[in-house]
């Protein structure tokens, strides 16, 4: 699924009208940083977040970071 997955367009990415983040652990082993960066410029307003220290399991190798970054991004911070 790695290899082929997600096979969004960036017109579905562009009709993406709610807040979004596009967040990655900067040491991420599944997701590529040019795919981020990708998905974060296509939707409209989304918020590009990278987590620093992690790798795809943020919410286990830095919980209160994470969720930091979760919270924020609901509050509106």
């Amino acid at each position: 699924m790695w290899a082929s997955q997600p096979n969004w367009t960036a017109a579905q990415l562009a009709a993406i009208k709610v807040p979004t983040a596009i967040v990655l652990g900067d040491h991420d082993e599944a997701i590529s940083r040019a795919h981020t960066d990708t998905m974060a410029q296509a939707i409209p307003g989304a918020t590009l977040v990278i987590l620093p220290q992690v790798s795809h399991f943020a919410m286990l190798q830095d919980p209160e970071g994470y969720t930091k970054t979760v919270l924020d991004f609901i509050d509106g911070k």
